[in-house]
């Protein structure tokens, strides 16, 4: 029984840690993940979630594509209402009126998704923020593979042995 509750525990472990690689996989393309944390792309992008971004160079940009930019305390993501020489105008999804600063081209950091993967920001970014869960949970499964193949390798032995 103890070696069942032992396994059910380390399998959720390997699935959140699992979870939480797979998160930053896009990062490998180029996609750099980040936490919507506000309603003001509802229902485009769900607070909570994760959206993707990427460099773009601005030239590039349209208007009605997402627009990820550094305020700030807070990296914002907004769609583009307008595109002017030295920057962008910007609003919500969910917003009533256009933002009210420019955002100048220095503070663009790219071009985002028009989706976002509900819900998964909150556990990526709780596990960020306690950087320790995480290392604790490596630790914690690499003691468990290697007890797994100190245990495999006496199963076998002790077959070895007994064929003998």
């Amino acid at each position: 029984m103890i070696i069942k509750i032992k396994n059910f525990i380390f399998s959720v472990l390997y699935i959140l840690v699992i979870i939480y690689l797979i998160a930053f996989v896009p990062i490998l393309w180029g996609h750099k993940p980040l936490v919507v944390i506000s309603g003001s792309m509802q229902p485009t992008l769900k607070v909570g979630g994760i959206l993707y971004y990427h460099e773009e160079k601005i030239e590039d940009f349209k208007v009605n594509d997402i627009l990820v930019y550094k305020s700030r305390n807070h990296i914002i993501s907004h769609r583009i209402v307008k595109k002017l020489d030295n920057g962008f105008i910007t609003k919500g999804d969910a917003n009533n009126s256009d933002d009210p600063n420019i955002i100048n081209n220095s503070k663009v950091l790219g071009k985002g998704t028009n989706w976002s993967i509900p819900y998964l920001g909150l556990y990526v970014d709780f596990i960020y923020n306690h950087k320790y869960l995480l290392f604790i949970s490596i630790l914690l499964l690499l003691v468990d593979l290697c007890d797994d193949y100190y245990i495999n390798n006496k199963k076998k032995e002790v077959a070895k042995y007994e064929k003998s």
